[in-house]
């Protein structure tokens, strides 16, 4: 992923209102990818250390990005090799979390704003380690986060390649909005269809 892919979100961006031009976001994406790229990093030491320096018990509630090659890759329908994840799970073979971009945008953004009136501090004060206190069961009793059964997903540490990304607080809003997934195997119009079904199922 480099910054030719970039411009050709510049559309999709652009219909969701969101300047893709705009130096601001053009430098967040790069200085993700930089972060991402790194291939020496062995990824259960890197949960305890830089650049997130956070606990197991602190990881949950807060999001981030990475690159990803699911062993079973062959069994599934599609997946998405650039995750973006909101922790709710940590285990030691991988984690559980929600990937933001199996919502069509019109979910993702209802499901977001109805996730960050749980945040850990008012929008006006986010900083690095601000998160969402969620979880499963907070998720299972909330019709207007219903839509979470089509996103929830399990990732394992061997599967991931490079770093893993950090998003903090403040960047939400700009990496929920950027249409940044990877498919494989199925359009992101198959993928969004199939998770507006499923949606739908759990009114």
């Amino acid at each position: 992923m480099d910054e030719n892919l970039f411009n050709l979100y510049k559309a999709e961006l652009e219909a969701d209102g969101i300047d893709p031009s705009s130096k601001a976001s053009r430098d967040w994406f790069m200085d993700k990818m930089d972060e991402i790229s790194g291939k020496d990093v062995n990824q259960r030491r890197m949960m305890r250390e830089k650049p997130m320096r956070m606990s197991q018990g602190e990881l949950m509630g807060r999001m981030y990005m990475f690159m990803y090659n699911p062993a079973n890759k062959n069994t599934l329908p599609y997946y998405d090799r650039f995750p973006l994840v909101i922790m709710l799970e940590v285990a030691k073979e991988g984690f559980m979390g929600l990937n933001l971009h199996y919502l069509p945008i019109d979910l993702r953004q209802k499901m977001f704003y109805n996730m960050i009136i749980r945040a850990s501090a008012n929008p006006n004060n986010y900083r690095w380690n601000t998160f969402l206190k969620i979880d499963y069961k907070y998720l299972q009793k909330r019709t207007s986060l219903r839509a979470y059964k089509a996103c929830i997903k399990r990732y394992r540490y061997d599967n991931i390649y490079g770093r893993i990304a950090h998003v903090p607080a403040p960047e939400w809003e700009v990496a929920v909005h950027l249409p940044l997934a990877e498919w494989r195997k199925a359009s992101e119009a198959r993928v969004h269809k199939d998770s507006r079904e499923i949606a739908r199922k759990n009114i």
